[in-house]
């Protein structure tokens, strides 16, 4: 569900996108990248996907992907339990941005999608 959402949003975001939101992207991605704790890189991830949509100007939409990602939240601080956590580079962000970037709206959708039906997947697996 989060994955048809967050695409639909970031499809109605596309457009807004400016180089301040580009920018605010980036950021949350090197803040990610740069994380040191699992709660750190839990709040530039939420960060991260935040900045992707939140040009879609849509309350409703963006309330209900913020329950999703919370959700999703408690998914990674669990398998962090289990599996532990170490510091690393998150390639699918990286990969979304540059597409964004680009102005590719297609290829940052698939792999937006993609990259959060990936984490679902590794979330069943693991529980």
């Amino acid at each position: 569900m989060r994955a048809a959402l967050e695409v639909v949003a970031l499809r109605n975001a596309a457009p807004k996108l400016s180089s301040v939101h580009l920018a605010r992207i980036e950021l949350a991605l090197i803040e990610g990248d740069n994380a040191q704790t699992i709660e750190d890189f839990e709040m530039a991830n939420r960060a991260f996907h935040y900045a992707l949509v939140a040009p879609c100007a849509m309350p409703r939409l963006l309330a209900s992907l913020d329950e999703l990602q919370l959700a999703n939240s408690r998914l990674v601080f669990a398998m962090a339990r289990t599996a532990g956590w170490r510091p690393r580079s998150n390639q699918d962000h990286r990969l979304i941005f540059q597409a964004l970037r680009a102005r590719n709206l297609d290829q940052a959708c698939n792999l937006l999608a993609r990259h959060i039906q990936s984490i679902e997947r590794l979330a069943l697996q693991t529980s």
